[in-house]
């Protein structure tokens, strides 16, 4: 555990060394932070998801190379020497020391913001209701986001929305895991927003979504089992999972909040335990999020299963000021119209059925996938 440094810790000069090491591999976009404590040779950061080893007691700067992404991306450790200030080691990592890092860790060198927008409205959309009225009891929805941040908050309540107002789904066959089980989130200085939780940014209205449990993989794996017990051969489950993912030893994983995180046969021993079912969609934004395809694929029960996902398993997904790219393009092809509520033209139905397929949401998402970086993939069954 770190311990508090003495005046005689020369951090003036770490975040001097620390703004040179960055500029001398091209850091244009890095920002910096540092703990003003003093970490014990041995102590473990992130252990079991990155396994981060102070190599000697150090003052830590740590380095976000991609501001702008969700977890897991591009990042460095920096350790220096707190009697001298030199730079003893530097370590790639994927992760930053813990998802709160912001309360402990000071911001001195900004050099990627994310940008402001001007606020959208998001009208609540009513197609007839017969369109949807008849399959939608038939509906059941688990929405997931561990470590959430404001604009992973916002991307499922876009979808809680279009489920109840559009598509009709009952509210008690959706279930929402995030963060601590509450609304609140990370904002992006990485420090927990206190309570109480702003409006939603579409329409400036409170939240409607009812927060269920944690987003945890006990929470996840319960919520998978309990909706097992309730579907028939002929009812449907939509999956959304969000926040930030990680990539241990090629196998891609999901973040917690808390605990241990899910993994690729988790998720898929999960979902084999199902009762047959109808179909199966799952849409995922997370990081290395393409990992999880083939195991969904491999392990549906369903007649028909379809995975899309904002990137490959090899790809940090990016993020954006109140929603993430993918996410927020692959729900608007949902919802039949842009965020200001005007009409998509064309829109997403290009078999004119008057229906959104998998698989149309997929090519729409991609179409008007804004991350620079993203790589949407897909696949089904």
């Amino acid at each position: 555990m770190p311990i508090k440094h003495s005046a005689a810790v020369p951090l003036n000069i770490i975040r001097q060394r620390a703004r040179i090491r960055a500029a001398s591999y091209g850091g244009t976009a890095t920002n910096l932070y540092v703990h003003d404590a003093i970490y014990r040779g041995g102590d473990v950061l992130q252990p079991k998801r990155g396994d981060i080893v102070v190599p000697r007691d150090s003052i830590i700067v740590f380095a976000d190379d991609e501001p702008t992404k969700n977890w897991g991306h591009r990042c460095r450790y920096l350790f220096h020497d707190p009697k001298t200030g030199e730079l003893i080691q530097e370590l790639p990592a994927l992760l930053p020391p813990t998802f709160d890092f912001g309360a402990r860790f000071e911001l001195f060198h900004q050099a990627s913001t994310v940008s402001a927008v001007s606020r959208s409205q998001y009208p609540l959309l009513y197609l007839p209701p017969w369109l949807y009225l008849e399959s939608a009891s038939s509906w059941y929805a688990i929405l997931y986001s561990g470590a959430s941040m404001n604009r992973h908050v916002n991307d499922i309540e876009f979808l809680y929305r279009i489920l109840v107002n559009l598509y009709r789904v009952p509210a008690a066959n959706i279930t929402v895991l995030s963060f601590d089980g509450t609304l609140d989130y990370n904002d992006a200085s990485w420090q927990k927003v206190p309570p109480p939780v702003g409006n939603w940014p579409g329409d400036n209205t409170p939240y409607q979504m009812k927060i269920n449990g944690s987003g945890t993989k006990e929470e996840l794996l319960a919520a998978i089992a309990a909706v097992g017990e309730k579907m028939g051969p002929n009812d449907n489950l939509f999956l959304h999972t969000n926040n930030h993912g990680n990539t241990v030893n090629g196998v891609s994983t999901l973040i917690s909040y808390s605990g241990d995180d899910t993994t690729q046969s988790d998720l898929a021993d999960a979902i084999k335990a199902l009762p047959k079912f109808a179909s199966f969609m799952v849409m995922m934004e997370q990081c290395f999020s393409g990992g999880f395809i083939q195991p969904i694929i491999n392990a549906s029960p369903a007649s028909c299963t379809s995975v899309a996902t904002a990137v490959d398993a090899n790809t940090s997904s990016d993020g954006g000021p109140q929603y993430d790219p993918f996410a927020l393009a692959w729900i608007t092809a949902m919802a039949w119209a842009n965020p200001d509520g005007s009409s998509i033209s064309p829109n997403a139905d290009t078999n004119v059925d008057d229906r959104i397929s998998a698989a149309e949401a997929f090519v729409y998402g991609k179409a008007n996938d804004t991350g620079p970086d993203d790589n949407p993939q897909y696949a089904e069954n």
